[in-house]
């Protein structure tokens, strides 16, 4: 029981001894005054309850005092690790990687261990753009390159020397590899070329379609920058070295990594801002939660990654929380909507995967591998572009299949309360351009009503079902094994309630993410896809949709290329003015609204709770990145 649980019940039982007190002292039929006094105090790890009774009858003063009640109470424990050492216990957070390169997925800032030009200054609410790595930089006026200075004196951990133009160059080049599978790898190459050396501090990066939040969504922590590492030891060393050793620039360096079981940090002393308070810090992956509560409670675990259900809990306990404002908007993405013909790359004289040999500046039609399209009785979600009736068809399974669903019902009993609306993916219901009219809610009938107008309706007898249905759930909000996963059994039994049976898809994502980057992937995932498009914290007039285009060919979508979504987004990309950004997604809300190819469950806000007896605070930096846990750097020892 919590303590404002028990207090309450103290509480009542206190009233029910007073009133019997008052009936065996007065009677039924005496006048009596009633005077009560309830003292609740706290001392340590206990609860003291007083209470006084005063019944007076015909001048007679009888008192009644209840005999005090200490009762133990759960609190913040004593922390079992030293002063200098957090030990920080998550799920699906300690990967079968850490390496010192981009195309495997290197740690880009996450675990302040790599560093890239720009990083918020502060909490949700502060400027976004700081420089680290950065001094200066300029956006060329015809918008065809973006020269950056760097900082000089920057030095690579365990002694590899300073930082140069030669470590950023090839660290930001393999990362937009063909063959990197960097979960930003799709958001660069769009709208990046090759990056070039200018001279030992100076770098350019060619432009191949220009974002205005170039420093803000890309190149900058707020949502996951491409990390910087040291070439020399990739030269001097080798790919298998650096496959296993990080050498980068961050306040914090790599001391042990053990995969899927820790990453260990220690503090660089040489960082070349300042060095992370907290000396090491201890991430280890712990899937059950109920071990890593256990280890909370006990004082095993400073920092606990703790579903949402557990965390009003555990703030009476007088555990504390940071959040860096970090929300996934969980939405089911209707994958296998490809319904662009051609990659828009090629068409502009871009390389890409369709053309990788095309002379830059020549443009070709090229047509797209779409091995994922689909349009077809097994999969009815999909429309065939082009096909009015078949489009139409389709559109009314996905609104019915959003419509199955009771978003506030998994919101209350798997999130306690703590999440709150989405309707789409990309934007937020607490912005001020959001629109009422673009909200919806479940409705059994009609998406059976849907459901039977689109061609597919419910059979009779054991065994008969509308359509089948495969649902994946993507790592975001702690992904099948954690909230995500609940979510996802919540999704899988709503839609087998209206006839559609649903097998819950549990592969690893290493195995399923290739589906994603090849355009293979055709059934319907819960995730937070899209990168900043998917996070509530992102303003309203960042260009959105890369994912969801031909742009991102080579790296990760979201499962569909929508010519509409491309139109937008580089509309918004090439728009300098704020207000008119705004107006243009707007207009992609619109069509998110009415294709329902997005329809959103939930918001999942990400707060890690910490102990406060090892912890004195933790401001994190904003965040709209992968994952949740960051801005290690800022946590401040309590002794």
């Amino acid at each position: 029981m919590n303590r404002s649980s028990y207090v309450r019940a103290v509480m009542t039982l206190l009233i029910g001894t007073i009133m019997a007190a008052v009936i065996a002292a007065c009677g039924s039929t005496e006048t009596v005054t009633v005077v009560e006094t309830v003292i609740v105090t706290e001392k340590g790890d206990t609860i003291t309850v007083v209470a006084t009774v005063i019944v007076t009858e015909k001048g007679d003063t009888i008192t009644v005092v209840a005999t005090p009640t200490s009762v133990p109470v759960e609190s913040a424990p004593d922390p079992q690790s030293g002063n200098d050492t957090v030990e920080l216990v998550a799920s699906n957070q300690v990967g079968l990687t850490m390496s010192g390169l981009n195309n495997v997925g290197a740690p880009d800032g996450a675990y302040s261990i790599a560093e890239g030009f720009f990083q918020p200054c502060g909490p949700v609410g502060a400027d976004i753009v700081c420089p680290v790595l950065a001094e200066e930089w300029d956006v060329a006026n015809d918008l065809s390159k973006v020269t950056v200075t760097l900082k000089k004196g920057v030095q690579f951990h365990g002694g590899w020397g300073e930082m140069t133009a030669d470590d950023v160059v090839w660290s930001f080049n393999d990362l937009i590899s063909t063959s990197s599978v960097h979960s930003q790898s799709g958001d660069y190459s769009a709208n990046f070329a090759e990056m070039i050396k200018i001279d030992d501090y100076t770098v350019e990066v060619p432009i191949k379609t220009y974002t205005v939040v170039w420093n803000q969504a890309l190149f900058n922590t707020f949502a996951g920058t491409n990390g910087t590492f040291s070439k020399k030891a990739f030269d001097d060393k080798g790919k298998d070295w650096v496959l296993t050793n990080v050498i980068a620039t961050g306040p914090y360096m790599l001391k042990d990594f053990r995969p899927q079981e820790v990453i260990s940090l220690e503090s660089f002393a040489g960082h070349h801002t300042q060095p992370a308070p907290m000396k090491f810090v201890n991430l280890r992956d712990v899937p059950e939660e109920s071990t890593r509560l256990a280890m909370l409670k006990n004082g095993q675990a400073d920092v606990a990654d703790i579903s949402l259900k557990r965390i009003n809990d555990l703030r009476e306990m007088g555990f504390k929380t940071s959040d860096s404002g970090k929300a996934a908007q969980m939405a089911v993405i209707m994958a296998g909507n490809y319904w662009e013909e051609n990659d828009y790359n090629c068409s502009i004289g871009q390389s890409s995967v369709q053309c990788p040999d095309i002379v830059p500046g020549t443009p070709q039609l090229v047509d797209s591998d779409r091995e994922g399209y689909t349009p077809d009785a097994e999969h009815p979600w999909i429309g065939e572009y082009g096909d009015d009736e078949s489009m139409e068809r389709a559109r009314k399974v996905r609104q019915a299949m959003a419509l199955a669903l009771d978003t506030d019902l998994m919101n209350e009993t798997l999130l306690d309360g703590l999440g709150w609306e989405l309707y789409m993916n990309s934007f937020s219901t607490k912005d001020p351009n959001w629109n009422a009219k673009w909200e919806w809610s479940q409705n059994i009938e009609e998406a059976k009503r849907l459901l039977d107008e689109a061609g597919y309706p419910a059979e009779i007898g054991r065994g008969k079902y509308r359509f089948q249905v495969k649902l994946y759930a993507t790592p975001h909000a702690g992904g099948p094994g954690g909230t995500a996963g609940e979510i996802q059994s919540a999704i899988g039994a709503m839609w087998g309630a209206i006839g559609i049976p649903t097998t819950l898809e549990r592969q690893d994502y290493t195995v399923w993410r290739p589906t994603v980057v090849e355009r293979s992937q055709n059934q319907p995932f819960l995730s937070a896809c899209g990168g900043t498009d998917a996070r509530d914290s992102v303003p309203w007039d960042f260009p959105k949709g890369v994912t969801y285009s031909s742009l991102s060919r080579g790296g990760f979508s979201c499962a569909m290329e929508i010519p509409f979504v491309l139109e937008k987004h580089l509309e918004a990309s090439g728009e300098t003015d704020r207000n008119r950004r705004v107006e243009i997604n707007t207009e992609l809300a619109e069509f998110y609204a009415h294709e329902w190819l997005v329809p959103g469950i939930t918001v999942v806000p990400s707060p890690l709770v910490w102990n406060p007896k090892k912890i004195k605070s933790w401001e994190m930096r904003a965040n709209a990145g992968a994952t949740h846990i960051v801005s290690l750097d800022t946590i401040i020892p309590a002794n």
